[in-house]
């Protein structure tokens, strides 16, 4: 199972989202919430996922500076889409 795989592990979620909260509980995670304010740009070329990866690992690397050796951070970003379907 995923809890005796991460049971050394410190896993911190980087989300507020109530839907990735239930999700971890029902892997049977230990996890932490803590969610770190970052600015939320990203250069005007990029394409759908790049924009996600890139805002993931901003939120990610807000916190490189304060991890312990056993620290697993989990960060993830959505977008919503409005294209037209010709």
């Amino acid at each position: 199972m995923l809890s005796e795989k991460f049971k050394d592990k410190h896993i911190i979620l980087a989300s507020a989202s109530p839907r990735r909260q239930e999700l971890f509980k029902e892997l049977g995670l230990k996890f932490t919430i803590k969610v770190k304010s970052i600015e939320e740009k990203y250069p005007s070329t990029f394409k759908k996922e790049e924009i996600t990866n890139y805002l993931a690992a901003l939120k990610a690397k807000a916190f490189e500076d304060e991890l312990a050796e056993n620290d697993i951070v989990i960060t993830s970003d959505t977008i919503a889409l409005n294209e037209l379907i010709a």
